[in-house]
């Protein structure tokens, strides 16, 4: 049994879950360890992986087995369907749903809710995404190595769009550049919508890139990152163009004195809500994708965050592995040119 299928099972009977129902593309993959099409953005639930803790299967929405682990035989493939109610049809055939009590959803639209009422009208639907949440918090040695290696794309790619960093040059540009090495490096999707936008004075960072044309003297801040198999790899980092001025010196060096701080906050026990009370800080889990912490969570061992500070017209990201006794930085990209 795949451990993350194994993990989701605990945490079902530990919350009294009979079945879930995922739409999110990073828990399916959790569970079943299956390469389907992942997208870049957002898109509306839809049922396309279910396990039943009564039989300990995964049923997966697929018209191919191209990508499926062989764990996971055709007979638990259903097809997509134009129509809703056609794909709850399958569902309910899958043993075990039927009679389920409690079924645990990740996301849900006004139109599934209503099918979920009428197929299944005694049973309760509950946070389903609590449930994944809670399986897939703590890295198990082979998630931070898949981790790792995500990390090493992004960081090859955002060092093509640094190397590509010039007077003339625009944002967009950028982006392509970190896209184009991104793909030479074996993967198509980007964790998300990739930044590469100039820094005016002490206004917010903007985080949506334009046709911008860079000068020099420009301070620019990018953050872009890579899902790898699933896998995400990030990172943020700030570079002039050109060579640094006093002044952005000076905004680094404030800015590194924060960081500082700040990461040496991040050890196990520490809430997350801690860590978010410094102004311009954000954190959030990193594994298959964006993983959600709420604010409450305390950090343990063998979690992986995203950590990201934007201050004093400087943006900067990194990913940490809590350890027991501290915290290992998993990027290495510099957050300085050198000689700064």
């Amino acid at each position: 049994m795949a451990e993350g299928l194994a993990r989701a099972l605990d945490e079902m009977a530990r919350r009294d879950v009979d079945v879930l129902v995922l739409g999110r593309e990073g828990n399916a993959r959790f569970v079943s360890e299956a390469t389907r099409l992942w997208l870049a953005g957002t898109r509306p639930f839809a049922p396309g992986c279910v396990v039943v803790r009564e039989t300990g299967a995964v049923h997966l929405l697929s018209v191919t087995d191209f990508g499926i682990p062989a764990e996971i035989p055709p007979a638990r493939l259903y097809p997509m369907s134009w129509n809703p109610a056609n794909i709850m049809g399958a569902v309910a055939g899958i043993p075990g749903v039927t009679g389920a009590h409690r079924i645990g959803v990740d996301g849900l639209t006004p139109l599934f809710e209503q099918l979920f009422t009428a197929t299944f009208p005694n049973a309760q639907l509950v946070d389903g995404e609590a449930v994944m949440r809670a399986a897939r918090r703590v890295k198990s040695a082979a998630a931070i190595e898949r981790i790792r290696a995500a990390i090493s794309v992004a960081e090859d790619a955002l060092g093509a769009a640094v190397e590509a960093l010039r007077p003339g040059v625009r944002e967009v540009e950028l982006k392509g550049v970190f896209e184009e090495r991104m793909c030479q490096r074996g993967t198509t999707t980007p964790a998300f919508e990739g930044a590469f936008c100039v820094v005016d004075g002490d206004r917010p960072i903007r985080r949506l890139v334009s046709g911008r044309v860079i000068a020099a003297g420009d301070l620019v801040a990018m953050r872009a990152g890579v899902l790898l198999d699933g896998w995400e790899g990030s990172l943020a980092r700030t570079r002039p163009c050109d060579a640094p001025t006093a002044e952005h010196r000076d905004r680094s060096s404030r800015w590194r004195d924060e960081w500082t701080l700040l990461v040496e906050r991040c050890r196990s026990g520490v809430r997350v809500d801690d860590l978010r009370a410094t102004e311009g800080a954000s954190v959030h889990g990193v594994g298959l994708g964006y993983e959600g912490l709420e604010d409450g969570t305390a950090l343990e061992p063998g979690m992986v965050i995203q950590l990201e500070l934007g201050s004093n017209g400087v943006l900067g990201a990194d990913t940490l592995l809590i350890g027991d006794g501290g915290t290992e930085v998993l990027t290495a990209f510099p957050h300085a040119a050198g000689g700064e």
